[in-house]
């Protein structure tokens, strides 16, 4: 079972290999956890859809359940970490920012569902459409 904690402490994991040393209070953390569900939902949609437990609640906490798999926590973790980059007035190093879109574009490749294709029904108008005529 993945926590928002794993995602969290990985995010800060991924700053500290970047040469960030930031500390995290528990009041930041918990901003941090509320930063990790707005993300998640505004990132989760119907075609790309990683599993996250957004609470409906105002308070979510470290120790709740993810809901994602293992293979998500990378892609996810790395934008946190740009987002924590953001939130302490940081500016992401070049590698890292690199890392977070090759580790996303590497998520939604895994996890993104293409539509299914429409049909043309009877309905639809099929035509030449305006053409100019000179008579």
């Amino acid at each position: 079972m993945i926590t928002k904690r794993d995602i969290v402490d990985r995010a800060f994991k991924l700053l500290a290999m970047s040469g960030y040393e930031l500390d995290d209070s528990p009041e930041d953390e918990q901003d941090i956890v509320q930063t990790l569900d707005d993300l998640m939902a505004e990132i989760q949609t119907d075609n790309c859809h990683f599993g996250y437990i957004v609470s409906d609640m105002v308070d979510s906490y470290l120790g709740d359940e993810a809901g994602i798999k293992r293979d998500a926590v990378s892609g996810i973790a790395h934008k946190l970490a740009l987002r924590i980059c953001s939130l302490y007035g940081k500016v992401p190093p070049p590698l890292l920012v690199n890392q977070a879109d090759d580790a996303y574009n590497a998520l939604l490749t895994r996890y993104q569902k293409i539509p299914d294709a429409v049909s043309a029904t009877k309905t639809w108008q099929f035509g030449s459409g305006n053409k100019v005529r000179w008579w």
